[in-house]
């Protein structure tokens, strides 16, 4: 028996669907959910990154200038410790600093002063700091 198509007509019960299956579809969801965990966590890292550095060059320009203030002093800063943390209002807010002056004898009959100005800030559980030093004649 042979069967003839006429163009523009359809046989009854004879249907071709091209659709995805159930499974295609729940495979291709795990493949976009797995990349798009991917991306999350390259980003809130790359946020983090920027943060940190962000706070760590804050930290390094302003403990240089506090310590090039005492370098071009004319007088010496006397020995002491001081410690604190800044306003809210300040471009430092969210620091804590210490700033440690004292004398030290490196070599035999030669005495110099050392600042030492640290800064520590919190970013999540951890504490970071940063440390500078300079070395002035007593006077």
């Amino acid at each position: 028996m042979r069967t003839i198509r006429i163009p523009g007509f359809k046989m009854k019960g004879v249907f071709h669907k091209k659709a995805f299956t159930i499974l295609e579809v729940l495979i291709s969801l795990s493949i976009l959910l797995i990349t798009l965990m991917a991306l999350y966590q390259s980003f809130s890292t790359s946020i983090f990154i920027l943060s940190s550095t962000n706070n760590l060059w804050k930290a390094i320009s302003f403990a240089q200038n506090e310590l090039l203030k005492s370098e071009r002093a004319t007088v010496s800063p006397p020995v002491s410790i001081n410690q604190g943390e800044f306003e809210s209002e300040s471009e430092m807010s969210g620091f804590r600093w210490k700033k440690l002056v004292r004398d030290t004898v490196p070599f035999p009959g030669i005495k110099i002063r050392q600042i030492n100005y640290q800064l520590l800030w919190n970013e999540g559980e951890h504490i970071y700091t940063y440390d500078a030093d300079i070395y002035v004649k007593p006077k």
